[in-house]
């Protein structure tokens, strides 16, 4: 069953909301988001409303306050369930924008991009199997960018400004 709980304040304590599926507008439920416990699925929370701003993809587990969740703020504003959290994993990079260029293929998580392909930068990518986070920085650190089966012509087709990417994580239901 996929549910995660939003609370107010670290710790676990002060208003909660018991969030069940997509949810577009969570200020009409909290304020503020301090502290999570996600007891089913793999979630991506979001810092604005309408799926705005930055991601934040978490999965099962508690996490007691924002920093947890590699969180910038308390602004937790909208979050959906990642659909596809299972394999096989297939994503395909590319070093120019609209599939264009050199290419690699990778199909299991990369603690870093640049020890694998030698660059930083990866101006489009298809997702052929699953569901992926792209970091911004090395070590999972950094700006998170969920990406879903599809193509991504530009990084800003999956919200980046930039085309850095740090490390690749596959988000695989446990």
């Amino acid at each position: 069953m996929e549910k995660i709980v939003f609370y107010e304040d670290r710790d676990f304590q002060g208003k909660s909301y018991d969030c069940k599926g997509d949810s577009a507008d969570l200020q009409s439920f909290i304020r503020r988001c301090n502290s999570v416990k996600v007891e089913g699925g793999w979630w991506v929370l979001y810092e604005r409303n309408n799926y705005g701003g930055y991601q934040y993809v978490i999965g099962p587990g508690e996490y007691s306050e924002y920093g947890r969740w590699m969180g910038f703020n308390d602004c937790v504003r909208s979050c959906r369930i990642i659909k596809n959290a299972k394999g096989p994993f297939k994503l395909r990079l590319f070093d120019r924008p609209n599939f264009d260029g050199q290419f690699l293929e990778v199909t299991d998580s990369m603690k870093s991009v640049p020890e694998k392909w030698f660059r930083y930068e990866v101006h489009s990518c298809k997702v052929l199997e699953g569901s992926w986070v792209f970091y911004e920085h090395p070590n999972f650190c950094g700006r998170q960018y969920l990406l879903e089966e599809g193509e991504y012509r530009t990084p800003s087709d999956w919200g980046a400004l930039r085309a850095n990417v740090g490390s690749i994580r596959r988000i695989m239901q446990l």
